[in-house]
C-alpha cells in the first residue's frame, strides 16, 4: 500500500475553504467600493442648474417646472395668434 497521509483529503478541503474565503473577501471589498460609489452618486435634488435669467439655481424638479411653464407660455402665444 502507499504511504500517503490520511489527512490529504482534509488538507485539500482546508485549502479549498481558504481559497473560497479569499474570493469572498475580495468580493466583499469590491461590494463595499460599489456601495460607497452609489451612495455618493448625485440624486436629482442634488443636481442644480441656473436657467438663463434666473436668480437662483434650481434642482431638477424646479427646472422641469420652469421648462413646462415656458412651454405653456409659448403654447398660449401660439394658440392666441391662431384665434
Amino acid at each position: 500500500m502507499s504511504d500517503k497521509i490520511i489527512d490529504d483529503p482534509w488538507r485539500d478541503n482546508q485549502e479549498a475553504h481558504e481559497a473560497i474565503n479569499r474570493c469572498l473577501e475580495i468580493i466583499a471589498a469590491r461590494l463595499k467600493e460599489i456601495e460607497t460609489y452609489v451612495v455618493e452618486l448625485p440624486t436629482p435634488n442634488k443636481i442644480l442648474y441656473k436657467p438663463k435669467g434666473a436668480e437662483d439655481y434650481l434642482d431638477m424638479r424646479g427646472n422641469y417646472d420652469e421648462i413646462y411653464k415656458r412651454l405653456e407660455d409659448l403654447e398660449g402665444k401660439v394658440n392666441g395668434m391662431q384665434n
